[in-house]
């Protein structure tokens, strides 16, 4: 049989003419050899021939790709009926191709499935099973062939030529710290992980062969692919070791965790600081500046439990590792040594200062407290300056009359203008992009701050520095001898300041600050309780304008949706009611609601970064006698708005009604 399957080939070179003959012969040699694989051999080295007429040419293609799918050769099969379409454009050829790209998976067995002859009907059935049921391919013909687990694994590391790995395997392993930052349903869905072995990382695959989707896990979570060893796990093991790397109760070991032994409670001495701590306090410190985040909280957990590290993301904390409890102090050490404190000192809180620079050469500055804690601990805050924007006055997303009216105010030759909100609402960022609106060869403009944040040309910027007596306060006096047109003064914090803020306004200077306060209208009774003479600021304030920043919906996934009666009837509640502008079914009919999806642009959250709702109260003469009558809030608020004065919440709303955000977002940072 053999020496006939050897003399195919001059047997179809002597018959081209005559595809009947061709047929017969071939027909009737694979029917009768037990080893089709040979006829596939002497096949695919014919075609090779470019002289073959087109119907011989294709009868062998058709031969050919039969074969492969009778051994299981799908992406050999895949090539030829695409070959075949090409040369014939027959559509059935396309059927098969779809047939073919959806029964794919299964090559990866082909060495037990040939063992077992199963058709292509019986492997689409397996195939449907498998959807219907939520089940591995895999899972479904151990259960149907009792075939052992090891053997199918052999098969599958056999065929991709990786490692493959069962659920006992993957328990051993250790977490990288960063998957947790991501949502379980991005790995659930991708069937994609990363474990860490010794100095291995094994990024464990259901499908090895889906290069988009491993590239896309390598590229969240800023794996370099150098470092990373694809692996194999089946489903149903895989979709376990990820439910477990979130469980609290999880068998893995964290990326620093290693067995500590107990140690005899006796003052410690001052830990030596190794290179692998100065590189682990460097690369969280990069990993938080990469995600955006404005702060690291190193918390030390009560129990000898260690310290864990949490990143500030767009406003909200998230736990990024936790580091073992005999490393603790050696980090904590370091962070003070890198921010010049006093590293004896446990007892008090200490506040420094580090300049930090990336290994790509990015520098930012990073404010650093420690705080002592319960059971001889330390805690330390880090807030990462360098992450602030600079951006110009019409990239604040102010809605069209407040960018008209704030503009207006800061055209004014003197007078005060107040910017308020609470820490971390983008108060320093608004400042500057006034500033920069302002800044022109013909204007002296002063800023004191702490700390210099943004850096611009044309400004004179001082870091306020309360230690040496350099207080807010000091630093204005010697403003007004220096030839000021403009002051910007980073906060007020006290009666001096606030005084001699009024006093400048009223004496031919523009002058900008701000101040913890939650509303335009509580700013005036929180500054009329610190002693302010009522004519003097009704005289010199120029706006008001109070901000908060919401989380802004990713816009590459955001998804339009039809609100539902009961959710627009509570969007109407919230805005309450306007007595210039109110929220009229015209206007919600007209807009386009958008709800969160999640995507890899966003870290699956279906929000990314943030903007900005204010409200701007600018008084006219009415305003400025209850100022003086020293008015409650709520009595400046109504009578602001029967002049068009918007609230926070009544801004946030608008911006909801534009496909900015969600109401849940706009409620989490307004009360009013």
């Amino acid at each position: 049989m053999d020496s006939q399957v050897r003399t195919l080939k001059n047997f179809i070179n002597s018959n081209l003419s005559n595809l009947e003959v061709i047929k017969n012969y071939v027909e009737d040699l694979e029917a009768k050899t037990p080893q089709p694989y040979l006829i596939l051999e002497v096949i695919l080295d014919i075609l090779q021939n470019r002289q073959l007429p087109k119907d011989v040419k294709i009868f062998l293609l058709e031969k050919a790709a039969n074969i492969c799918e009778k051994l299981y050769e799908f992406s050999k099969a895949l090539e030829l009926y695409k070959k075949l379409f090409l040369i014939s454009s027959n559509h059935k050829y396309l059927d098969q191709i779809e047939k073919i790209k959806t029964l794919k998976i299964f090559e990866r067995l082909k060495d037990i499935l040939k063992n077992f002859r199963l058709s292509f009907d019986d492997l689409l059935k397996i195939y449907y099973q498998s959807l219907e049921t939520n089940k591995s391919i895999e899972t479904i013909l151990m259960e149907k062939l009792k075939i052992p687990k090891k053997e199918v694994l052999n098969t599958i590391k056999n065929f991709y030529k990786i490692p493959v790995f069962e659920i006992t395997d993957l328990k051993k392993f250790k977490k990288v710290p960063q998957v947790l930052t991501i949502k379980k349903e991005f790995f659930l869905t991708n069937l994609c992980v990363p474990f860490q072995s010794k100095k291995t990382i094994y990024l464990v695959c259901y499908n090895p062969e889906d290069a988009e989707t491993i590239e896309r896990v390598k590229k969240i979570l800023q794996i370099p692919s150098i470092d990373v060893q694809i692996a194999f796990a089946i489903k149903e093991d895989l979709t376990e070791a990820i439910e477990l790397y979130y469980s609290s109760s999880s068998p893995y070991l964290s990326e620093f965790d290693f067995e500590i032994e107990p140690v005899e409670e006796e003052e410690e001495e001052e830990p030596l600081i190794d290179s692998t701590i100065v590189q682990l306090v460097n690369k969280i410190i990069e990993e938080a500046y990469r995600m955006r985040a404005s702060d690291i909280h190193w918390e030390s957990l009560a129990g000898k439990k260690g310290l864990q590290v949490r990143f500030r993301v767009d406003g909200e904390c998230f736990v990024h590792t936790t580091i073992p409890e005999n490393q603790k102090r050696p980090v904590i050490s370091r962070i003070k040594i890198m921010a010049n404190l006093d590293i004896a000192e446990r007892r008090l809180p200490q506040d420094g200062k580090i300049k930090f620079k990336t290994k790509d050469g990015k520098t930012f500055e990073i404010r650093v407290a420690t705080v002592p804690t319960i059971e001889n601990n330390e805690d330390v805050v880090m807030r990462i300056l360098g992450g602030i924007e600079f951006r110009e006055l019409n990239e604040l997303d102010f809605s069209e009359e407040n960018y008209k009216n704030f503009k207006k105010i800061l055209n004014y030759p003197y007078g005060l203008i107040l910017v308020v909100g609470p820490t971390g609402s983008g108060k320093t960022t608004t400042l500057h992009a006034a500033l920069k609106y302002l800044n022109s060869p013909n204007k002296k403009i002063w800023t004191a701050e702490d700390p210099v944040e943004i850096v611009q040309e044309g400004l004179r910027q001082v870091q306020v520095n309360p230690k040496i007596g350099l207080t807010f306060a000091r630093v204005f006096r010697s403003f007004l001898r220096a030839d000021p047109d403009i002051i910007m003064i980073g906060e007020t914090r006290d009666h001096e300041t606030a005084h001699t803020l009024i006093e400048a306004s009223l004496t031919g200077h523009l002058v900008l600050t701000t101040l913890h306060t939650n509303s335009a209208p509580e700013t005036i009774t929180r500054l009329l309780n610190m002693g302010i003479d009522p004519y003097n600021f009704a005289d010199a304030l120029l706006g008001i304008l109070a901000q908060r920043l919401a989380k802004k919906l990713c816009t590459k996934c955001k998804k339009p949706y039809k609100p539902t009666a009961e959710e627009i009837e509570r969007i109407k509640r919230e805005y309450g009611y306007h007595p210039v502008k109110p929220l009229t079914d015209k206007l919600i009919e007209k807009a386009t609601f958008f709800e969160p999806v999640g995507c890899p642009e966003c870290n699956y959250t279906g929000f990314k970064g943030r903007f900005a709702i204010h409200e701007l109260l600018i008084p006219d003469d009415e305003l400025k006698t209850l100022i003086i009558k020293n008015a409650p809030a709520n009595e400046i608020r109504d009578a602001a708005m029967h002049k068009g004065f918007l609230t926070l919440k009544q801004d946030g709303i608008l911006k909801i009604l534009k496909g900015e955000t969600t109401l849940k977002q706009v409620l989490a940072v307004t009360v009013r």
